[in-house]
């Protein structure tokens, strides 16, 4: 299958691109800049931007399916900004399938769009979207996401995945901050303790994509709907963070900060000149003080979704990345 795919120069889109590949299909990527890593892997790139209509039907021509995993998941970022990389390139997708003809969507979204300020535990893609969302980004993705299963008809076949709090080799907005405040000495745990996640690992979410783009069509059992995707191991949030420290070669961190000092640090956080995220900011501490784990029957019944990769083994792998990385950095 011809596959058009946004977003494939990003932490997921890399992954989600080496599996398509690896899956047998042709894999077009629509890039602001050329990438050797993308070349590499064969895959076909075309310059433009997923906001700009005329860029995106340029790409779609001729392909078959659309898989759009572009955005923005900065909680730091401005309304405007996220409104421009998650809804608005949403509608030029959907434009898009609808001029040129591509008859497959593909929406990668984020289970955080049903998360509030109550616990989620076990549920289900039935759980409706919260009053108040946490900030601007779950909200965005929510808008995204239904306008692509409104859009489900006879013609397009639609459909949304939504992976939990992503990790692995290259995720650049928990770990790096994490890891430099433990290097530093300044790291202390946050949110509550006891409360589950079930954060997804990158390789995990790119198999779930290829299995829902072999299954969707217009009329086909999964056109229309959204599943949830993880590890299906939900982890303590303090035994998540410490395995990622353990990973970084760390030692688990016990020390844990005030929840006032935790709000306040969270309310007077900022992006860094680099545009990178601290390790506190009002979405995770919100998003850490509650539970966030969820049923994924829907998910390994219609997908044939099956984790690939175990916590375990995956902080096995991001262990053995890091460790490479450090001795690749290590000076004379």
């Amino acid at each position: 299958m011809q596959i058009l795919l946004t977003g494939a120069s990003g932490f997921l889109g890399r992954s989600i691109a080496a599996a398509m590949v690896g899956g047998g299909h042709k894999v077009r990527a629509l890039v602001r800049a050329e990438s050797r890593e993308l070349a590499e892997l064969g895959v076909e790139q075309k310059h433009g931007q997923a906001s700009a209509f005329e860029d995106v039907c340029a790409a779609a021509d001729g392909c078959e399916a659309i898989v759009h995993s572009a955005g923005c998941s900065d909680p730091l970022a401005s309304i405007e900004t996220l409104h421009e990389a998650n809804v608005r390139t949403t509608d030029c997708m959907l434009g898009a399938c609808e001029l040129v003809g591509v008859p497959r969507l593909l929406l990668t979204s984020c289970a955080n769009v049903v998360v509030g300020q109550v616990d989620l535990a076990g549920v289900d893609e039935s759980q409706a979207y919260p009053d108040r969302w946490t900030s601007a980004y779950p909200h965005t993705k929510a808008l995204a996401e239904q306008r692509v299963l409104a859009a489900n008809s006879s013609e397009l076949g639609t459909c949304v995945l939504r992976p939990h709090l992503l990790w692995g080799a290259g995720e650049r907005r928990i770990l790096p901050a994490l890891l430099d405040l433990a290097r530093r000495g300044k790291l202390r745990l946050f949110g509550e303790p006891d409360c589950k996640i079930d954060p997804c690992h990158i390789e995990n979410a790119a198999v779930a994509h290829v299995l829902a783009i072999d299954k969707l069509a217009p009329g086909s059992a999964i056109a229309g709907k959204a599943y949830f995707i993880g590890q299906g191991e939900p982890i303590s949030i303090e035994n998540f963070l410490n395995a990622l420290l353990r990973a970084g070669g760390f030692p688990p961190e016990k020390r844990r900060m005030s929840s006032l000092s935790a709000r306040a640090l969270a309310t007077a956080a900022r992006a860094g000149s680099d545009s990178t995220s601290p390790l506190i900011n009002p979405y995770l501490l919100e998003l850490f003080s509650h539970a966030s784990w969820f049923n994924l029957a829907a998910a390994k019944r219609d997908l044939g979704y099956t984790p690939k990769l175990s916590t375990a083994e995956g902080m096995s792998r991001l262990f053995t990345a890091l460790t490479r990385s450090r001795m690749q950095n290590r000076t004379p």
